[in-house]
């Protein structure tokens, strides 16, 4: 099999899933990429095991159609050391000649040795399947506002994922570590049906980064797998198993205490602050009275302490409260917005965030549990 493609093209294609195989792995077909000619195309595609991409371009000539696992290192490496010229490849993928890829470009021939296409994992069958299509920028903003806020993945495993919940015209993007929550609710959504799925983290990393124009997304899903479909790529993972918290509940239906500050001001002020405090907690105490708050930093270890004041619109009873700064801080640089709502209750129940500028379209909602004198809340 023989094919000529354009540099810029392929070297652009490998770059958009070269994050998904994995060093070292046990399976050592998975480091590597699965090359399919067909129909004067090329499709690439990259697996871990768990998450999968293809992505498919054409080719300037071909002779021939089959496939071959490509060397995924060696390929790279070359590729960023070769101008953008065409590069033809001639794949042995019978196996008669051991897997031999040569590839011809410029003045130079290289050879490098693939593996059998036949053990390379195939894309799972998303059978009895739930279709919806989303515009790819709703997709790309309730990724980003949550994506952050998922569990580290040595945490309990459904909490890592990213819950996608549709209800009747409405769709739920929610994430949490059981420390924070983020929950991005879009309107006016084209389903009339109740589901939902918790999709591992990696594949939406990935199609966040892909997004990267105006497109319609495909999304079908059962109770173990998910694809995304766009343009020439298609993304899909195995489903996170377990039952994702129940969000509204966590969620206070009213607050007793107000507070709205312009988000950059306020961030600064953390900024400034959190530098002398406990690095092992980044704990702030905020206490709020009148139209100010006093921002209180230290760490007692070094005697180091810092406070600064600032203005904010306040309704309320004058109150303290603390929270971890560096957790707090990322939240609110997630927030696209001049100024926030900072609504509470009582000192040792959840702080929540939204923005001030409401938005017909879309509703978004971060809760920030405080640090009581016994430690790091949770809910």
């Amino acid at each position: 099999m023989k094919f000529i493609v354009s540099n810029a093209e392929l070297s652009k294609a490998i770059n958009s899933v070269s994050s998904i195989p994995i060093a070292n792995n046990v399976v050592k077909i998975l480091e590597n990429f699965l090359f399919s000619v067909s129909n004067n195309n090329l499709t690439i595609t990259a697996t871990d095991g768990d998450t999968r991409a293809s992505i498919t371009i054409n080719l300037i000539e071909s002779d021939g159609e089959g496939e071959l696992v490509i060397p995924s290192k060696l390929l790279q490496e070359y590729l960023k050391n070769v101008p953008s010229i065409p590069i033809a490849f001639n794949l042995d993928t019978t196996g008669e000649n051991n897997y031999q890829i040569t590839i011809s470009a410029g003045n130079g021939v290289y050879r490098m040795v693939g593996m059998d296409a036949g053990n390379y994992p195939t894309m799972p069958q998303i059978s009895d399947a739930k279709s919806i299509v989303l515009n790819s920028s709703i997709l790309s903003t309730s990724i980003e506002y949550t994506l952050f806020c998922a569990a580290p993945v040595d945490y309990r495993q459904i909490l890592t994922g990213i819950n996608f919940d549709f209800k009747e015209n409405m769709l739920n993007v929610v994430s949490t570590d059981s420390h924070r929550l983020v929950r991005y609710r879009r309107f006016n959504i084209d389903t009339d049906d109740n589901f939902n799925f918790v999709s591992k983290r990696k594949p939406l990393q990935l199609l966040r980064n892909l997004l990267d124009k105006d497109t319609d997304v495909s999304i079908n899903f059962n109770e173990t797998n998910v694809s995304f479909e766009f343009d020439n790529i298609i993304i899909s993972c195995k489903l996170l198993e377990g039952v994702f918290p129940d969000y509204d509940r966590v969620i206070p239906p009213s607050f007793e205490n107000k507070l709205l500050i312009g988000k950059e001001d306020f961030i600064a002020a953390l900024k400034r602050v959190s530098v002398f405090t406990d690095k092992a907690t980044n704990q702030v105490k905020m206490h709020i009275e009148g139209q100010e708050i006093t921002l209180t930093g230290n760490d007692e270890e070094y005697a180091n302490e810092g406070i600064e004041k600032i203005q904010c619109t306040y309704e309320g009873e004058d109150m303290d409260i603390s929270f971890n700064s560096k957790t707090f801080m990322e939240m609110l640089q997630h927030l696209d917005c001049d100024n926030i709502n900072i609504l509470m209750n009582k000192p040792n129940t959840a702080i929540v965030i939204t923005p001030a500028e409401e938005n017909e379209n879309e509703d978004i909602v971060m809760l920030h549990m405080p640090i009581s004198l016994k430690g790091s809340g949770d809910y």
